[in-house]
């Protein structure tokens, strides 16, 4: 008997037509895209209409901004315990979506401090909790798929999440017009409504079993495990921060600043949504890339840069530039940040969403005031100079979590 004198090719990995092809991909993708496109209408223009028409101050803006977080890491944390529990999380997937329709809905017709805050706090966050409901459903229902399928094909639904805020802002500066808030945050509910629709059909599944609060890593003693988490945990909540703190204050800086229009924002927040797409897929397909942990803190020192542009920016060939930029660091870590947290608790893959989820809810919470403080005493361009620094932390706690997990790995 002969020896081969080579080894056998590696499997190839699975391409976009396989995971396509699985069992209601087309329903769940198309769910996904109507829940981002909802909040691709909504969420870039809630700052505006805050100042605009509800007549907030940036600091009204970051309680506002705060409280919404707070609710959301609450209501996420019980609702991922229950849906656990639970032989079906549809009716739950099902009630985020509802909340979400009906919170954007009453938003549409309360131009005022006090109402917006009650709407955030009781309706706002549970439909934010439709993000990782939404994907915990998906994940569950792929259950009897293959391991890296069904992986690659949640990393391409968020590529299709990403999609959706291709046109959605742009879409919502049509609609918003002559200061149209009512038309932009009525079309928001509708696709939230709408979202729960191709879910009819996707039969829920029983979540895996999952052992106890914190598993440890293959090989790894549990209190190395928990500090792995915890760490990951830090480094994704100071870049929550920064995005959130970039997020909501980068339409104002862009009309109050820099004086431009409503509609340069939906064309700049487009326009970092269409170059996420090729990014995602590449790290999908493209064969020989470094590991997640690697990428992910790459990306969050690509993050440092970016914000460093928009520091110095005076027009918007500075700001296309920290775009594609966004870019690049939004595909990397909005796409593999799940994975991340799903090799640092496996098996229990409801736990690891949310608990992605959850950092950039503290982040936001953290950041709502902090904003808002900083925007009202030194100016809205003075905070993404706080953005950049705290980015600039995040990657140095993930650079120094990648180097202490290499020194421990076994030769």
């Amino acid at each position: 008997m002969t020896t081969p004198l080579t080894s056998p090719a590696p499997p190839a990995r699975p391409g976009l037509g396989a995971m396509l092809r699985l069992p209601h991909a087309t329903g769940l993708a198309l769910s996904v895209f109507l829940l981002g496109f909802g909040l691709s209408l909504a969420v870039p223009y809630l700052a505006l209409y805050a100042v605009n028409r509800a007549g907030m101050t940036p600091f009204q803006i970051g309680v506002f901004l705060t409280l919404n977080a707070v609710s959301a890491v609450v209501v996420a944390t019980l609702l991922a315990r229950w849906s656990d529990r639970l032989p079906n999380r549809k009716p739950i997937v099902m009630a985020t979506l509802a909340a979400g329709a009906a919170a954007y809905t009453l938003i549409s017709v309360t131009p005022h401090f006090a109402g917006l805050l009650l709407i955030g706090s009781l309706l706002l966050s549970l439909g934010a909790a439709a993000f990782p409901q939404v994907f915990s459903f998906a994940r569950a229902s792929l259950n009897d798929t293959p391991g890296e399928l069904a992986d690659r094909a949640m990393t391409v639904l968020r590529s299709v999440f990403s999609l959706s805020w291709v046109v959605g802002p742009g879409l919502g500066a049509l609609l918003l017009g002559e200061n149209d808030y009512h038309a932009v945050f009525l079309a928001a509910a509708a696709c939230f409504a709408l979202a729960a629709l191709p879910l009819i059909r996707v039969p829920g599944r029983r979540p895996q079993p999952t052992p106890g609060i914190t598993p440890d890593l293959p090989d790894t003693p549990r209190p190395a495990a928990r500090r792995a988490v915890a760490l990951g945990a830090l480094a994704f909540v100071l870049y929550g921060m920064s995005m959130q703190m970039g997020m909501a204050m980068f339409p104002l800086f862009v009309t109050e600043t820099l004086g431009g229009t409503a509609g340069e924002v939906g064309l700049l927040v487009g326009l970092c949504a269409l170059l996420e797409i090729p990014v995602m897929l590449a790290l999908v397909t493209v064969r020989r890339l470094p590991g997640v942990p690697t990428l992910i803190a790459a990306g969050m020192g690509l993050f440092v840069l970016h914000f460093a542009l928009i520091v110095l920016a005076h027009g918007l060939p500075a700001l296309i530039a920290a775009q594609v930029i966004r870019a690049v660091v939004l595909a990397i870590l909005a796409g593999l940040g799940m994975t991340y947290f799903q090799t640092l608790m496996p098996g229990r893959f409801s736990a690891a969403t949310t608990l992605f989820a959850n950092t950039g809810s503290v982040g936001g919470m953290l950041s709502g005031v902090t904003s808002g403080v900083v925007a009202q005493t030194f100016g809205y361009r003075s905070v993404f100079v706080v953005c950049a620094a705290l980015t600039l932390l995040g990657f140095a706690v993930m650079t120094w979590t990648n180097r202490r997990a290499a020194r421990a790995a076994p030769a």
